[in-house]
């Protein structure tokens, strides 16, 4: 029987192998792999915009860190 720690263990690879492989597309695939009829942001150009605007703010915030670490 699996315990409860080698579940968490086992969900948190899972979750981390699918953010990598969704990090590694551009962001139009990914904005192309995330849309759906009737998503809230309507068109998949929207889902674009906020994929780069979400990953600038990562890279500033990423630097910030750095810049505070050191």
């Amino acid at each position: 029987m699996t315990s409860r720690r080698e579940a968490i263990r086992a969900a948190a690879l899972v979750l981390v192998e699918a953010c990598a492989e969704r990090d590694a597309l551009s962001p139009r695939e990914a904005a192309e792999a995330a849309w759906y009829p009737g998503h809230r942001l309507v068109t998949v150009d929207a889902i674009e915009a906020l994929i780069i605007r979400q990953r600038e703010e990562a890279i500033a915030m990423s630097g910030k860190q750095l810049q505070s670490a050191a």
